[in-house]
C-alpha cells in the first residue's frame, strides 16, 4: 500500500489513471445513525446514474453494512465522521468507507439470538472481495461489487478490470 487513503491502483505500486476509474463519488457524514440511510441512498442513486443498475442492490447493502460498522467504530471519538467513496470502471464498483478508529474489523460468528456480528459475514458473502487498511487518522474498509457476468479468476481479464486486491486499492 502506498499509504494514500482511497488510492486506486492498476498494478501493485502503480496508480490508475482517471480513465480507468472514470466514475467517482465522495460523501462525508457525521457518524450518526442517520448516516447509514443517507450513505445507502446516495450509493444506490450514484450507481444507477453510472448505468450500473444491476449492481445497485449489492452496492446498497455493502454500503449499509460498512457504514454501520464505521458509525459504531466512531463512537466516543472527538470528531466522529465517516467518509464514503465510490469508484467504478463502468463494470464494477469499489466501495471505500473511512472512519477515525484505528481498530481493524474482525469477522465474528454471531449466535442465533445476537443482534450484531453478522455485518462482515454479509460483506464476505456479497462482495467479490473486501478488506481493510490503516490510514493516517483511521482506517478504510472496502468492498468490491461486480455482476456475476464480470467476475473472473483470471489475473489478466482486461484493462481497467480489477482482479487482484492491489488493482483496486
Amino acid at each position: 500500500m502506498s499509504g494514500v487513503p482511497f488510492a486506486v491502483r492498476s498494478a501493485p505500486g502503480q496508480r490508475s489513471s482517471a480513465r480507468e476509474w472514470p466514475f467517482q463519488s465522495h460523501l462525508e457524514l457525521g457518524a450518526l445513525p442517520t448516516a447509514v440511510p443517507c450513505a445507502r441512498m446516495h450509493a444506490r442513486q450514484v450507481v444507477i446514474e453510472w448505468g450500473l443498475a444491476e449492481l445497485a442492490d449489492t452496492t446498497e447493502l455493502l454500503v449499509s453494512e460498512l457504514t454501520t460498522n464505521a458509525v459504531r467504530a466512531s463512537a466516543g471519538l472527538t470528531s466522529p465522521t465517516v467518509r464514503l467513496r465510490l469508484v467504478s470502471d463502468g463494470r464494477c464498483v469499489v466501495i471505500h468507507v473511512w472512519d477515525g478508529s484505528s481498530q481493524m474489523p474482525v469477522r465474528r460468528d454471531a449466535g442465533p439470538d445476537s443482534e450484531c456480528g453478522r455485518g462482515l459475514l454479509l460483506v464476505d458473502t456479497l462482495a467479490e472481495d473486501w478488506g481493510a487498511y490503516r490510514t493516517a487518522g483511521g482506517k478504510v474498509v472496502w468492498g468490491l461489487a461486480s455482476s456475476r457476468d464480470h467476475r473472473t479468476d483470471s489475473p489478466d481479464s482486461g484493462p481497467g478490470r480489477a482482479n487482484r486486491r492491489e488493482d483496486y486499492l
